[in-house]
This record gives C-alpha cells, sequence and structure tokens, in this order.
C-alpha cells in the first residue's frame, strides 16, 4: 500500500480511474486494524490500487473531503467519490462492493 504525502498525489489518484484510500491517523490502532484487514482484500482486487494517507501530513485534505474521523476508507473514481466508511469500516460490505464495480 503505498503512501499519499502531498495534496498533489491525492487529487492525481482521486482522478484516476479506480483507487481506494485509507485516511488515518499515525497513533491509531483501529487505523492499523483496518489497514491490515485492506491488505488481506487486495490480492481479490489486483487492478485496484490501495493508498493510505496520514491526515496530520495533509491538513487542508481533512475540509475539503470531509474526513472528521478515523479510520475513513474512501473508494474513488475520476474525481467521484462512490463509497466512504468511517470509524467502524465493515471490510466485508466494502470488499463485496468492490467486486461489483468490477461487474460494471
Amino acid at each position: 500500500m503505498k503512501q499519499l504525502k502531498t495534496s498533489d498525489e491525492i487529487n492525481a489518484v482521486i482522478n484516476s480511474n479506480l483507487a481506494l484510500i485509507i485516511f488515518k491517523t499515525m497513533g491509531c490502532g483501529v487505523c492499523n486494524a483496518i489497514k491490515d484487514r485492506l491488505l488481506t482484500m487486495k490480492p481479490n482486487h489486483p487492478d485496484i490500487p490501495f493508498y493510505e494517507a496520514y491526515i496530520e501530513d495533509l491538513p487542508l485534505i481533512r475540509g475539503e473531503y470531509l474526513i472528521f474521523s478515523v479510520p475513513t476508507v474512501i473508494v474513488f473514481s475520476n474525481g467521484k467519490e462512490l463509497y466512504r466508511e468511517s470509524r467502524f469500516v465493515n471490510t466485508y460490505k466494502l470488499n463485496e462492493f468492490l467486486l461489483k464495480i468490477k461487474e460494471h
């Protein structure tokens, strides 16, 4: 999972064909647990890039993308938000959503 460190990197990823970003903080144990779950899902979705971003490094992104709690997982496609889940991320539901997108 590649780490995004600048607003320009995040904007490039958001405007790409399809991408998943987990927004997290440095000291968040739940964030790390969700990241580990996402990494176990990754082999099922080799065509979808997964990214992580620390919101401490990107304070403007918080307001721009309305990230009020962590972890927040967002799936973007061509600049549009397709899926969002915060705090209690249901990875089963997320996995089903990603499988459904690939069918279309």
